[in-house]
């Protein structure tokens, strides 16, 4: 059925299809500026495009995406009355516009499940439905941030691509932001001001992402897809409950009780490599403090052929954080050159601990 085709979800008009010059009267209402949201025609089989022009909704105001989600209802809801009039006769045939809006369509309907993807994929939120026809969730420990498009569109992830990944999970009753070593349980932490601005940016974009199923755009996939709709449901539920949860978990961040611990015992290669690992973390966020290498030497990483790859040394970088000093796990290492020597020292791992110290 032709209208069905259509509107698979002409979702997010925007630079798709009709060019500006051909819409006159007869070419349906006139898409405002930010409709140029969405890829052009051309783009629309390339997959890394849609990725990229799907992050853009981060940089939009609550307001824009309203009026955003608005328009582009009214223009589904235009090419599906005029697909419908040249189907049943009461409108002319015509190839030139049968043709612009099915190209419309494929752009639409790839993006609109692109942003579902992106509300799936980059939070630790997975829906599905109970026997009970109800929507019911379960939690993983996903970062969101482990992916190349956080590495691109979030500053503060770019300068260390193994940032620790933390979960929003419920422990006790609350939600708090969770980190899980050695596949252990969930242990609530206390994220520093870095790691907050990470799960803020997830936050606005998963609510961006919400907001265009919210206003309009689900309502007009259930009318269309009497069985099918649950693929563009879930990500709205999915958007739903990661705000909840993010909300409760950013309020229940200051509340966690800091429990102090001693500072870890320097191991004896301290004294040779402090200097040099300490300008390394200051590089990541000037809130570096003090280094303490735990090392007594190196560890020698090889492959399945026994040469080495790199040598690591382990240790904390220490942060000042609003609520005290906070020590977190890393290490650093030198690559394997050959010939026995090994390049230039370089931050390398994080995580697997973070305690607060005097």
């Amino acid at each position: 059925m032709k209208r069905i085709v259509i509107t698979l979800f002409l979702l997010i008009a925007s630079l798709a299809c009709l060019p500006v010059s051909a819409q006159s009267k007869d070419q349906g209402p006139y898409r405002h500026d930010l409709l140029g949201l969405t890829p052009s025609s051309r783009d629309s089989r390339t997959g890394e495009i849609l990725d990229q022009t799907a992050w853009e909704l981060l940089y939009y105001k609550p307001a824009q995406i309203k009026e955003f989600a608005d328009q582009l209802c009214t223009r589904i809801k235009w090419d599906i009355k005029v697909t419908d009039e040249m189907g049943d006769g009461t409108r002319p045939k015509d190839a030139a516009l049968d043709k612009a809006l099915l190209d419309e369509f494929l752009v639409f309907s790839d993006f609109l499940l692109r942003i579902g993807m992106i509300a799936e994929q980059h939070t630790n939120v997975r829906m599905k439905r109970n026997a009970q026809g109800e929507w019911s969730y379960s939690l993983t420990p996903a970062p969101e941030f482990e992916t190349k498009l956080w590495m691109e569109h979030v500053p503060k992830a770019k300068k260390k691509a193994t940032m620790n990944g933390y979960a929003v999970c419920m422990v006790n009753g609350a939600y708090y932001f969770c980190e899980r070593p050695l596949g252990g349980d969930f242990i609530p932490v206390i994220l520093d001001e870095d790691e907050l601005y990470v799960a803020n940016v997830a936050f606005g974009l998963i609510r961006n992402i919400g907001l265009i199923f919210e206003n309009g755009a689900l309502d007009i996939v259930k009318d269309v897809y009497k069985r099918d709709h649950d693929q563009f449901e879930r990500p709205y539920r999915t958007c739903q409950f990661y705000l909840e949860a993010v909300s409760k978990a950013l309020e229940n961040n200051d509340k966690i009780e800091i429990k102090y611990q001693p500072m870890p015992a320097a191991g004896k290669m301290n004294a040779s490599m402090k200097a040099k690992v300490l300008p390394l973390e200051k590089a990541i966020t000037d809130k570096v403090v003090d280094c303490v290498v735990t090392s007594d030497g190196w560890k020698v990483e090889t492959d399945a052929a026994g040469t080495p790859i790199r040598r690591v040394i382990y240790g904390y970088s220490i942060v000042q954080t609003k609520r005290g000093k906070q020590a977190t796990r890393v290490s650093w290492a030198e690559d394997y050159q050959g010939g026995g020597q090994y390049g230039a020292l370089h931050a390398y791992g994080v995580g697997g601990g973070k305690l607060y110290v005097k």
